[in-house]
């Protein structure tokens, strides 16, 4: 999550912001100087006359964007500290750790802000004792005030352009709170942004990756705190990708993470209902809305939806796979030799599936042991031999496909482990001791 914000984020708000001319001289915000300007302006606004004037509220915008950027002007993410120097001279103090991991994290001390490295580069910044804690809300508020003063609105190109500059700014907060695990006040940074996109000014602008790293964090922190309001917000903000398609099926799937942690295994399902209406041949949405009926114990709707799926696309294998699935979940015997024929067209479309073939030999395991259980309790010894007869098919049948399946499956460990052991119970009771022995063997590797 983080190297993805850094990534993508830094990539297109923040490097830009910084690139300049290295012979160009640099002039930093003096602090002392900062908070005498923002005690007159704020002296400004109380004043009937001033505070009545679009341009005191303006500057007072401006001076907070400039609260915001004391210490933090000429930095960017992933600088060295030799650089961090260059610009703001030898720190006060040097902090050094070793990290658990290996990583050397040095922390440079001045006055008014604390810049943490790791292994050299740049992840974070700590203000110390800042002129106001959330400048940049101070910032917006000011100049929505302007903008309520200026009737006329000979200031909305000045304010627009103070706005995005606003935006980049909080894209840049919310990446360092991110980094100090302060996911609330990263959150209300990309949150600021929406709410600038929502004005007039931009016409309802979307950045959709905004909105996508605010699901992520609402639902980080929802999984913190066990707050549904923010799995119910998380949604919000992922619904408003998927009304744009953005994201494809996996913003569905997202949604679907956030209502199975509230426990709404419905609103689960209607979403992924959606999905499917938009996304009808992709195997991850009709496996989820497959899987949502099986926990819902809906068998019946779940058998007469991939019925729907599979007459609208009788080409995809896993469809018939997880109808195979649907159908063993049913207590009627006849089912199961439904299942064993979806299986087998699911193997037969593609054979390479080594879940099919898993989920195949393991069926014929259950009756085959079924037959033996049943020929142990039986005193007829005519029906007794017969019924040893259909265990030794049953097992029989089950040896090649669950080989196939082991031999198919490098992605999944513990369903290799479980193959096997079905295949040394098989083994045993067939007194095959060379097999035996071999995934024995193989089990002991795993």
């Amino acid at each position: 999550m983080r190297k993805l914000i850094t990534l993508v984020i830094i990539a297109t708000a923040v490097i830009g912001m910084y690139a300049q001319d290295m012979g160009t001289t640099v002039v930093l915000l003096n602090p002392t100087t900062v908070k005498k300007k923002v005690d007159k302006v704020n002296e400004d606004i109380q004043d009937p006359k001033k505070g009545a004037k679009a341009i005191t509220w303006l500057k007072r915008g401006e001076l907070y964007q400039d609260v915001f950027n004391i210490g933090v002007e000429q930095v960017s993410e992933g600088m060295d500290s030799h650089m961090l120097t260059l610009f703001y001279k030898d720190p006060t103090s040097i902090e050094t750790e070793n990290m658990e991991d290996g990583s050397l994290k040095e922390t440079y001390i001045y006055e008014n802000t604390k810049y943490v490295f790791v292994n050299g580069s740049l992840q974070s910044w700590e203000k110390i004792n800042p002129i106001h804690e959330n400048p940049l809300r101070v910032a917006i508020d000011s100049y929505v005030k302007a903008r309520d003063l200026d009737t006329k609105g000979s200031l909305d190109s000045k304010i627009k352009d103070n706005l995005i500059e606003v935006k980049s700014l909080l894209k840049r907060d919310g990446v360092n709170k991110y980094y100090t695990d302060d996911y609330e006040g990263a959150l209300a940074s990309f949150e600021d942004v929406l709410e600038i996109n929502n004005m007039d000014l931009f016409a309802g602008e979307m950045d959709t990756l905004m909105i996508q790293y605010s699901g992520i964090i609402a639902r980080e922190i929802a999984g913190k705190t066990s707050d549904n309001e923010l799995y119910k917000k998380a949604i919000e903000y992922y619904q408003q990708l998927a009304d744009v398609d953005f994201g494809g099926p996996n913003t569905y799937l997202q949604m679907k993470l956030d209502y199975m942690a509230m426990g709404d295994t419905l609103g689960a399902l209607e979403c992924l209902k959606e999905a499917y209406q938009k996304y009808p041949d992709t195997v991850n949405v009709i496996a989820n809305v497959a899987n949502t009926y099986i926990e819902l114990k809906q068998i019946d709707e779940g058998i007469a939806f991939m019925e729907s799926v599979i007459a609208n696309n009788p080409n995809i294998p896993e469809s018939y796979y997880w109808q195979g699935r649907m159908m063993i979940n049913k207590e009627d015997v006849e089912y199961i030799d439904k299942a064993i024929a979806s299986y087998n067209k699911a193997g037969e479309l593609d054979p390479s599936i080594y879940y099919v073939w898993y989920d195949l030999g393991y069926i014929y395991y259950l009756q085959g042991a079924d037959f033996y259980d049943r020929s142990n309790e039986e005193k007829d010894d005519a029906t007794r031999e017969r019924l040893m007869e259909l265990g030794k098919e049953k097992y029989t049948a089950a040896i090649p496909v669950l080989e196939k399946a082991y031999k198919l499956n490098d992605e999944n460990a513990t369903v290799s482990y479980e193959t096997l052991d079905l295949l040394q119970r098989i083994y045993y009771k067939e007194q095959m001791t060379d097999e035996y022995e071999r995934v024995k063997d193989l089990k002991a590797t795993l």
